[in-house]
Formats: C-alpha cells, sequence, structure tokens
C-alpha cells in the first residue's frame, strides 16, 4: 500500500477534500486516471490525496490519510480488474502492466466493490464515489466471464452513492463542488454522467427514460441481456440520450445521460496541468505501464469507429476530441527537455492516431444521430476533418529541438488511409521504426458484420499501398495485422478459413487476441446470447475453451511450434485435407496436441506457458 500525500495541502490540520483510491500504482501522468482525475481536482481549488493499491483486508490503509472532507473516489485502475487478473482462457495472469515491477496480485477482483467496503469501514458516513473502466461498463446488469455468470450493477453490490461512467472530469468536480457548497449526495443525482440507485419506496424521477430488461430478466434469460445491452447502446449520445432505469428486484438503477465530452480547450487544459509525469518515488518499481508510454503523446480522445467489442467508445466516447497543435508542441519539448531523453517520440496518436482533426460536422445532426460508428457500415458523411491535419501535426513535432524520431504506435483505421496515400509514403519514409500495426481483425463477412469492421478487401487495398510505399522509400518495412481469434459469428469453419486466408497471403501475425467477454459490449452480448443483438440472427460462438484454444492456434500456422495444435484443430473439427504437403496445405503432416495442453518440457503456471530449466 501506497499512500500518497496530497496534491494540494490541505490548511494546517484540516482534512484532505477528497481521497482517491485506486488499483493502479500512482503514476502522476495524464495516462493514469486517477491522477488526471486528482489534479483536474486540484486546479479547481480542491485538495486531494491518492492512495494506490492498498491491503483492501483491514480498513487501516484506508485511514493513511485522514478521513476526506468530501467523499472517497474509487476507481478499479485503467482495467476492468477482473480482465487485469485474468486471462482469455480463464487463468489469473502472472503479471500486471499497472503494478510496480509488473507484479500480479496488488488487487482485488472487482476492485470497487472491496474497496468501497473497507472505505465504509474505515470512515462510516463518508459518500463514496465509484468511476474509471471498470464502473462504466459494470453500472448495469452484465456478463462476468470470470465467474461465467450476469451480475448485477457493481453500484448496488459496491453499496456505494454514486457511480460515474464516462470520462469523469465533469462529473467529479460537479460532486466536488455541490458537496462543498453543502447539497448533499442526493444533490448531485441530476448531474450528466451520473448513476444512482433508487430504494423500493422511492419515486422515479420525473423524466422520461428508457426501462432496460431487468437484471432478473437478464439473469434468466440471455436475450434479455442482449436487449438491455443494445438500448443502453442507443443512449450513449450526450446530446440525444435519454436516461435508462434497469430494475434489480425491488431496487433500480438510474443512469443520467453521459456527460457532454471535453472541448479541445479543454483537453488542452487536462494535459498542462502540473503533472510530474512519473511513478510515485515510493512506489517500489517501475510501472511496465508507464514505460511503454512514457514517451509517447496522446493527442486525441474519443473514439468513433464503434468497434463491437471494443470498450474505448463506451468509456472515452464516440466524438474524437483533438488537442490543439500548441498543447501537443509544449508537452513534446517537455519530453525532450526531460532527463534520460533520448530523442525518440514513441507515438503520435491516441484510440485512432488518424482520426486526429476530424468530428461531426454538425452538431444539430449530431444531437439526432444514434449511429453506432461513425465508420461502420460506411464512413458518415458528416464526419469531416483536414486529413493532412495529422501530418503536419507529425512533421511539427518532428521539428522540434531535440526531436530526432517521431514514430506512430497507435492503431490506425486502414481503410481511411486508403484516401491518402501521401500519408502513409510519408509514414513509410519516416514515422514507422520497422512495423506498421493495424487491425483488419478477421478475413469473413459475416464476422467481420458482427465485429462492427470493414470488408477484408479495404485491408488488402492497404497491405498493397503499403508495401508499394515501403519499396519506393527504399525501406523493409512490415505491417503487422492485428486479428482476433473466438468473435461472436466465427465457428470452425470461418476460422479455418481466416487460417488459409492468412496462409494464401503470407500473413504472419505476431499481434493476437483472444476475444474476452467484456462486460457491456455489444459482442459480449453476442456472447451470451448466440445471436445477433439487432437481428435476432443465431450466430455460432466459441464457448468451449478447447475451440477458443484452437481459433487462436490457426493464427499462428506459421510457427514451427504451433504446427501440432493447428493439426489437431484442423483434425478436430473434419479439415484433414489441410494437413499435408503441396499446394493448398496449411501444415505438414506430423503428431496432434491440444493448443491448451503444454507442450513437452514446459509447465503451466497461473495461465502462462514457462519453459521448464
Amino acid at each position: 500500500m501506497f499512500a500518497h500525500m496530497p496534491t494540494t495541502a490541505p490548511e494546517a490540520g484540516g482534512p484532505v477534500d477528497v481521497v482517491l483510491i485506486t488499483g493502479d500504482a500512482y503514476v502522476d501522468d495524464p495516462g493514469f486516471g486517477a491522477a488526471v482525475i486528482g489534479r483536474w481536482l486540484q486546479a479547481h481549488g480542491f485538495s486531494v490525496g491518492i492512495i494506490a493499491q492498498p491491503a483492501w483486508d483491514s480498513p487501516e490503509p484506508f485511514q493513511a490519510l485522514g478521513r476526506p472532507r468530501l467523499f472517497f473516489g474509487i476507481t478499479a485502475g485503467n482495467l476492468d480488474s477482473v480482465v487485469a487478473s485474468t486471462t482469455a482462457l480463464g487463468k489469473r495472469r502472472n503479471d500486471d502492466a499497472c503494478t510496480p515491477g509488473g507484479q500480479a496480485g496488488a488487487r482485488p477482483d472487482r476492485a470497487s466493490i472491496a474497496y468501497t467496503a473497507r472505505a465504509r469501514q474505515a470512515f462510516p458516513g463518508v459518500p463514496v464515489v465509484l468511476g474509471g473502466v471498470e464502473a462504466s461498463l459494470r453500472r448495469l446488469a452484465h456478463w462476468d466471464f470470470q465467474q461465467e455468470k450476469v451480475r448485477g450493477s457493481i453500484l448496488l453490490d459496491a453499496k456505494a452513492d454514486l457511480l460515474v461512467f464516462g470520462m469523469g472530469e465533469r462529473a467529479v468536480l460537479g460532486i466536488a463542488e455541490r458537496l462543498a457548497a453543502g447539497a448533499g449526495v442526493a444533490g448531485c443525482r441530476d448531474l450528466p454522467g451520473v448513476a444512482f440507485a433508487l430504494g423500493a419506496a422511492e419515486p422515479l424521477p420525473p423524466r422520461e427514460h428508457v426501462a432496460l430488461p431487468s437484471a432478473q430478466d437478464c439473469q434468466r434469460d440471455p436475450w434479455a441481456l442482449a436487449q438491455a445491452t443494445l438500448l443502453a447502446h442507443r443512449e450513449a449520445e450526450p446530446l440525444s440520450a435519454r436516461p435508462v432505469l434497469q430494475r434489480h428486484a425491488e431496487r433500480a438503477v438510474w443512469c443520467n445521460p453521459p456527460a457532454l465530452p471535453l472541448s479541445s480547450a479543454e483537453l488542452d487544459a487536462v494535459f498542462a496541468l502540473p503533472f510530474a509525469r512519473a511513478p510515485h518515488p515510493g512506489g517500489g518499481g517501475p510501472v511496465p505501464a508507464f514505460e511503454s508510454l512514457r514517451a509517447s503523446l496522446t493527442v486525441t480522445r474519443g473514439c468513433g469507429g464503434g468497434c463491437a467489442f471494443c470498450a474505448i467508445s463506451l468509456h472515452q466516447g464516440r466524438h474524437v476530441v483533438s488537442r490543439s497543435p500548441a498543447s501537443v508542441l509544449a508537452e513534446a519539448d517537455r519530453l525532450a527537455a526531460s532527463p534520460g531523453w533520448r530523442g525518440t517520440i514513441t507515438d503520435v496518436g491516441g484510440p485512432t492516431a488518424n482520426l486526429y482533426g476530424f468530428a461531426c460536422a454538425s452538431e444539430t445532426l449530431r444531437a439526432r444521430c444514434r449511429r453506432p460508428s461513425c465508420l461502420f457500415p460506411r464512413r458518415c458523411t458528416h464526419l469531416q476533418g483536414d486529413p493532412h491535419a495529422w501530418l503536419a501535426l507529425l512533421r511539427a513535432v518532428a521539428a522540434r529541438p531535440g526531436v530526432r524520431h517521431v514514430f506512430v504506435g497507435s492503431g490506425l483505421r486502414h481503410e481511411l488511409l486508403l484516401d491518402q496515400p501521401g500519408l502513409v509514403a510519408e509514414l513509410c519514409a519516416h514515422h514507422v521504426s520497422g512495423r506498421l500495426t493495424v487491425a483488419p481483425e478477421h478475413s469473413e463477412p459475416a464476422v467481420l458484420r458482427r465485429m462492427h469492421k470493414p470488408g477484408v478487401e479495404a485491408f488488402l487495398a492497404f497491405k498493397d499501398q503499403f508495401e508499394r510505399a515501403s519499396r519506393a522509400a527504399g525501406r523493409r518495412l512490415e505491417l503487422m495485422p492485428y486479428l482476433m481469434a473466438g468473435h461472436p459469428g466465427a465457428g470452425p469453419a470461418e476460422a479455418v478459413a481466416l487460417a488459409r486466408f492468412l496462409a494464401h497471403h503470407d500473413l504472419r501475425p505476431r499481434q493476437i487476441q483472444l476475444f474476452v467477454p467484456t462486460p457491456g459490449t455489444l459482442s459480449t452480448a453476442m456472447f451470451c446470447a448466440g445471436r445477433d443483438p439487432v437481428s435476432g440472427e443465431p450466430i455460432p460462438v466459441a464457448r468451449d475453451p478447447r475451440d477458443r484454444a484452437r481459433q487462436r492456434a490457426l493464427l499462428l500456422w506459421w510457427k514451427p511450434e504451433e504446427a501440432p495444435a493447428v493439426r489437431e484443430a484442423l483434425a478436430a473439427w473434419g479439415f484433414d485435407a489441410l494437413i499435408g504437403r503441396g499446394a493448398g496445405k496449411l501444415v505438414g503432416p506430423g503428431p496432434l496436441r491440444g493448443a491448451w495442453l503444454p507442450r513437452p518440457g514446459e509447465r503451466r503456471d497461473s495461465g502462462r506457458t514457462t519453459r521448464g530449466r
């Protein structure tokens, strides 16, 4: 447990206004949510203390900074705590990138619940406000993939007073200001981006709202969960959303419409806050997640892609907010002046780097929009921006004193790059360190439709464009496709078709994700129901861990050590004709071994395979 002194010193002998509890290490950097909220409150005159990764077996660690004057703010951290601790195949992880030294076990599963219980014990009567990704995605009835069941709202399980969902600057500041003015928790219930519980005898707020299938209905019937998820997604646009209500037996959860995203000027103000841009010195070692982003520049917030499996647009919002060039260049100068600077900026991006400078052209139309994606099934005509703005920003950052190299590490929407050959040429010449990652995710049309991703033809066209630009630049760059196995809609036939597609085009992916049914996403609704939430059409779903492991192994068709698993998958699914030598074969003959089994000479430890000594 690390108890950190307030970011603003309170009056002598006075209490801290707000104590934030986080499941992450305390890293005072804009890439960590607790630091952003702490600095934001500090900038508006509140004193803040942060307690990072406290032991949760007693209330004592939660008393380290005394009784907060206004409230406890609790977050599980930058990730859902179950996602942080559990692999896609349900094994315990051996590491945690947001913990000093990468050590696992520093936060409990469903940390929001455990932390709230201890905070209540530490100081009874102090309001508790939940926030962060875990709270956002679990605020309604949701599927818990670790427990393999539908759980009710985390707000009720934690017995918190309020829950802030989405990016929290506006809502948290509103709560702090109202509590400081003596309004009480009930006086914060109308704030956008806030959810709260209603007791059995409490009347509903007198507002038009959308009633979701109840938590009990969702627990009895997966189709009810799918419909509840779909209805909640349709109320995600701040300008047009209505409140949503979900009954939980005799109680209910009420979610106001989301808060408006920050403006570009407000986002600039966030990044201009006096972050130390380093882990707390008493933290106990380097924090891997920070090491991966310390030399990068985040220039956007939000994502218009609307991928069905992704939590980014659910939490950050669908509308992209871009920082001003002046703000980005000022941060680049701070990086170049930092101790140990080596001259390389590893990324200038965000959730989707090449959406920098793009936004909806009409607030009036945006207020009526209920599209889940600005890019699928085709780019919205109202998504407008200067396609050269991001390239101009890359050039400007590269020209700053002390900056020798500027690379791009964020994901790119390759279908947008098809219309920007000049940008691709310059990326290949100057801003790709060796590999460029894009995310086609799959090859089969039916699976891509479920994912809300473009057809594979767009990827193949971009692949050709990239390879020509790489040759023209005199470089041997590699295009790395990011792929997903086991997504709903992908059965054995689709998995084998993807492997054959990769082999035909000699694509050898190194970045592979096995679908995880994380709370709140449309893909998880499909996983649970076995049906498309919109059309009701039945779809194949890989739920058996063996089938999921087989799908993953097929994506690694090119690795000799994976050949036994590839053969086993093909044989199990009746594709023996693809085993052998010669044209049209996927893998040569040899032994078969299940992908979920350890190889000879290996041992399994908490879900990670390691070589025996």
